[in-house]
């Protein structure tokens, strides 16, 4: 005799679309409400200070949605970079992957952070909660430009803040890297900035006085405990973005059908 086959039926029943759509909406509700209570008990970062505050001055991160929604973005990207750094530090084709990174949103290891004034680009940085050349746990920023005109006029500290805000809601420390030569008039307003405002430390000490050399300082600073509080704040109102808009796109959907 051959084994009986026993066969399982499958009571399952597929729900409506119209009854899935809203059982979404409503987990999406339920999630705004936790988000809601964590930022009640989260609270916001302490402001920029006047020289930075900017109110005209917003900083977004780019996406490949860009690339249609601002005309010759990439091209007006390439060149606020290379202007900043007086050679060709990235192509066209580099300025299109660092936006297709900002597509993954809250789950984007890196992402290019974009300085504007109404629809001027006045400057751009990047933020990697872990690149491959750091310890664990240490966050980056880099590719920190800034057009001419607008330097000194708190745009930089505008994009290091929201790019140590994004850091700091996952790292325990930041990288950053420059050169410094001694007796170079640029060197040392980079050193001053890095070392003195921003507040990082080189593990070398003080750079050596020998104007012979150009050396490569790579510098650390520790997420304190009001910068990680800030940089909850701040990931949580970005995720709370993101589910408003997830819910008000089904929405949309619904009333569709």
């Amino acid at each position: 005799r051959g084994r009986k086959q026993h066969r399982v039926q499958d009571r399952s029943v597929a729900l409506p679309v119209g009854a899935m759509m809203a059982a979404r909406i409503r987990r999406l509700e339920t999630q705004l409400q936790e988000v809601d209570t964590a930022l009640a008990d989260s609270p916001p970062p302490p402001p920029l200070g006047r020289e930075v505050s900017g109110a005209d001055v917003i900083v977004t991160i780019g996406t490949s949605a860009l690339v249609e929604q601002v005309a010759d973005v990439v091209r007006r990207i390439e060149e606020v970079v290379n202007q900043a750094y007086t050679y060709r530090r990235v192509s066209r084709a580099d300025v299109r992957d660092r936006l297709a990174m900002g597509d993954a949103g809250l789950r984007a290891n890196r992402v290019l952070h974009l300085a504007w004034r109404g629809d001027e680009l006045l400057g751009a940085c990047s933020s990697t909660y872990q690149p491959p050349w750091t310890p664990e746990g240490c966050g980056h920023w880099g590719l920190l430009s800034v057009i001419p005109e607008a330097q000194s006029t708190g745009v930089a500290s505008a994009l290091v803040r929201a790019a140590e805000l994004r850091l700091a809601a996952a790292c325990e420390m930041i990288q950053i890297e420059y050169e410094y030569t001694p007796g170079d008039e640029y060197s040392g307003r980079l050193l001053q900035w890095y070392e003195g405002k921003c507040g990082f430390e080189c593990p070398s000490g003080p750079p050596r006085n020998d104007r012979r050399y150009t050396q490569f300082r790579k510098c650390f600073k520790r997420v304190g405990p009001e910068l990680s509080a800030a940089g909850r704040h701040a990931h949580l109102t970005a995720m709370r973005a993101h589910i408003e808009r997830e819910k008000g796109r089904l929405e949309a959907e619904a009333e569709a059908e």
